[in-house]
């Protein structure tokens, strides 16, 4: 009630001062004061701002000079404004910052293949690693982010890949593979229905076909003498040797075996998958041989046998070397022309490049 009656007392006052020492324009900016004067009055607390009217708050009072901003100001107090301003630098400089330099590079074909071998064949290395293994082969600006990106996509997360870390069967016969060979028994019935038995040996870290030979009663003298032409066919003579318990295996042939340095480790029994290096060669020797021709006799045999381990040997491509032979050359031509050259009579095809 008292500013009420003060304001009718003072109002004639008020207004004849404001005609005649203000300009119209400050007379609207005064009566817009008093407008906002009364609102704060009547509902009695600082009303709540939203981020768009504090920013129009901010830039209108950017040309206002200190005094004029201390008058101007009726709803925030000055160092209100100031922290929304810092507020609005601090995100600008944020946004900014995210904006890497330069052009990412792309990641092609090639780089992905790359990274995702090196995860594979290392499961223990970490992103910056690869990274590392990735410059190496010359991709400079490849960094951690971009084999992370990768690894996801792929879903070979840190801990999909960390449960993979133990040393598996393959792994650990890929590491041994050259101290242990393998051998088995092989049947052949020839068209006159006599049945041959084929023993061979193979080394499993390089697939190799290191003895064969042919007999229809392998009695225990004959099995021993193979077990001595191993060290003739072949300079050193393996650490292990795998096979199974055919009584053709006799005693006297493992000890011949032990006595040049080798221990024979007998399989145990109906356990054909312990021996699967050796198994996979006689379905191979099946399905690409046996099973297309017919056998005649022994000398037949032998002849197919031996144009067929040389093939496998020398030309024929193993997924677990790489899709190359086991004794493969240092390099292939490649340049002159594509050549078939048949093997066993045009059974197999064996392709390569005459030199030019």
């Amino acid at each position: 009630m008292f500013w009420y009656v003060m304001l009718m007392l003072l109002s004639p006052l008020y207004l004849m001062f404001g005609l005649v020492f203000r300009s119209e324009q400050a007379r609207l900016v005064l009566a817009l004061h008093q407008q906002v004067l009364i609102l704060q009055r009547r509902l009695g607390k600082r009303p709540s701002l939203v981020p768009v009217e504090r920013l129009a708050l901010v830039l209108s009072s950017l040309l206002l000079g200190k005094q004029k901003l201390t008058e101007a100001l009726m709803i925030v107090k000055p160092e209100t404004l100031v922290g929304w301003h810092r507020a609005i630098v601090r995100r600008h400089w944020r946004l900014l910052s995210r904006k890497k330099p330069g052009r990412p590079p792309e990641i092609t074909p090639e780089m992905e293949q790359s990274v995702l071998r090196i995860a594979r064949e290392n499961r223990w290395m970490g992103y910056g690693k690869i990274a590392g293994e990735m410059r190496k082969l010359g991709f400079m600006r490849f960094g951690r982010s971009s084999v992370a990106r990768i690894l996801k996509k792929h879903g070979l997360t840190p801990e999909r890949r960390c449960s993979r870390l133990g040393l598996g069967w393959l792994q650990f016969l890929a590491h041994y593979g050259r101290f242990i060979w393998a051998s088995d028994f092989c049947t052949v019935t020839t068209a006159t229905l006599t049945t041959y038995y084929v023993v061979f040996f193979l080394e499993i870290g390089t697939r190799r076909i290191i003895h064969w030979n042919v007999s229809t009663s392998p009695d225990e003298a004959w099995v021993a003498q193979q077990f001595r032409n191993l060290s003739v066919v072949n300079d050193d003579v393996p650490r292990y040797l795998i096979h199974d318990r055919d009584s053709k295996y006799t005693q006297y042939a493992d000890s011949l075996l032990e006595g040049a340095g080798a221990k024979a480790i007998r399989l145990p029994v109906r356990s054909p998958d312990l021996n699967a290096y050796a198994e996979r060669w006689i379905r191979s020797l099946r399905q690409e041989c046996l099973d297309r021709i017919i056998i005649l006799n022994e000398a037949h045999l032998r002849w197919v046998l031996r144009e067929y381990v040389r093939y496998y040997n020398e030309r024929r491509p193993h997924q677990s070397l790489r899709y190359l032979p086991p004794e493969a050359p240092d390099a292939y031509p490649c340049e002159g022309s594509i050549v078939a050259r048949p093997v066993l009579g045009g059974l197999i095809h064996d392709y390569g490049r005459l030199a030019a």
